[in-house]
């Protein structure tokens, strides 16, 4: 059985209890794991009773991280910010347990600048969202505690240990286990020269860097593959390791989407489509799909010859590219993040997971059904958001980032719990 004890100076969302068998639990404490705490706080707030299935699912909820803190890998970026914190901050309501972070970060003066770094962000949001989640849950987060395995029951989900230890049992469980690069079948020859764009732009050092003397070779013309480009540009790290070599970025979509107003496309001769390509909420051309800030503004400088350092060459299959990976010294990979999740089994079998529902369900991918109860977002389980947050009708992917879950995943999510829980949506197992 877990204890808990969260009596807290917020008015006592979370009076002291004590459950065997919890409405939910989740996995992971970073960016998704947190939104979710905003959000079911956001509605309990809004509710205002002291009773419902928001405040059962908020006073019951035990949030598992594998790491010794909460909060991330978000501020290891090495780039500066590529959506608007602000939107993070202003998302949280007025009686939560995050007003005073939302307060001070609003109020800082570097929180003005549109260009601040990432690693800037987490000092003064991450790590205060995480400080106040921790003091929120108290014993309901438990941190250092890796979920090895996850087995279900037909009365719901038992998380386990790597000791086989059982850790909680829960209606509903929410996997928020991040994510990782993930080589494309067409780069495995190459592995001793390729590197994933999270962990190269996340890096501090050279240390471990594949150094052969050709070109770098980027796959992708995500936003990801173009800050990987300005890191080697413009990042003193990165000086004399790019000094004189060819930047050479892949590109396998057929033009490249930039966000920004309808009078900034028309500037910069960004073509796009005023009815499908706007967003009709901020009014942004390709809002959720175009470039952002530093990688933006580099493309523009490749393209009006401003950046001669960078080519970008468009290709079919990534197969018929052989003999440009053989050549490269360095293949950065911007593309294809796989979701980290721990083994979950059903009779003793291992499920295979994927391909989330806009509420965040997800399904048994070899069965081809859903998995009633179990949930995924972040990075790696992309969902496609309803509504405003959708962005330009034309935007068709996944989206993600700490700006994204509190406000356009993690709602539809807690909606969803909130009907399950109160009956208005069956379950069958």
């Amino acid at each position: 059985m877990l204890e808990q004890s969260a009596q807290r100076d917020n008015g006592s969302l979370a009076p002291e209890r004590s459950d065997e068998f919890r409405p939910l639990q989740v996995i992971g404490a970073g960016p998704a794991g947190i939104g979710l705490v905003l959000a079911l706080c956001n509605r309990v707030a809004a509710a205002g009773s002291s009773r419902g299935a928001e405040r059962e699912l908020l006073e019951s909820l035990v949030v598992f991280e594998a790491g010794d803190r909460p909060g991330g890998t978000m501020d290891r970026y090495r780039v500066n910010a590529n959506t608007s914190s602000h939107d993070v901050v202003q998302g949280i309501a007025d009686g939560t347990p995050f007003v005073a972070v939302r307060d001070a970060y609003l109020a800082h003066p570097d929180t003005q600048d549109e260009l601040i770094p990432l690693p800037r962000i987490g000092e003064l949001m991450v790590d205060p969202l995480a400080r106040a989640l921790a003091d929120f849950l108290g014993p309901r987060l438990r941190c250092g505690v890796e979920v090895a395995r996850i087995e279900i029951t037909p009365h719901g989900f038992t998380s386990f240990d790597a000791d086989g230890d059982a850790l909680a049992t829960s209606r509903n469980l929410l996997l928020c286990c991040g994510a990782r690069d993930e080589p494309l079948p067409a780069l495995l020859p190459y592995r001793d020269r390729w590197e994933g764009s999270a962990r190269f732009l996340m890096r501090d050092s050279l240390d471990d860097l594949p150094a052969g003397d050709g070109p770098v070779v980027i796959v992708g013309a995500s936003h990801s593959a173009f800050s990987c480009a300005w890191r080697l540009l413009y990042d003193p790290l990165f000086a004399d390791f790019a000094a004189g070599r060819d930047i050479l970025l892949l590109q396998r979509r057929a033009r490249i989407k930039l966000r920004g107003t309808p009078e900034f496309a028309a500037a910069h001769g960004i073509a796009y489509d005023p009815v499908d390509d706007v967003c009709p909420d901020s009014g942004l051309v390709f809002r959720n799909g175009g470039l952002r800030k530093d990688a933006k503004q580099l493309y523009l400088d490749i393209r009006d010859g401003r950046e001669n350092r960078v080519r970008l060459e468009q290709i079919g299959d990534i197969a018929d590219c052989g003999e440009t990976f053989a050549r490269a010294g360095l293949i950065l990979q911007a593309t294809n993040f796989a979701p980290r999740l721990p083994r979950v089994e059903r009779d003793g079998v291992a499920l295979t997971l994927g391909r989330p529902t806009r509420d965040g369900e997800l399904h048994d991918l070899e069965a081809d059904r859903i998995v009633p109860g179990l949930y995924g977002m972040g990075l790696g389980l992309n969902i496609l958001p309803g509504g405003a947050p959708r962005g330009e009708p034309s935007f068709d992917g996944g989206i993600h980032g700490f700006q994204s879950y509190p406000l356009a995943v993690a709602p539809r999510i807690v909606d969803r719990l909130v009907a399950t829980l109160e009956g208005k949506i069956g379950r069958e197992n």
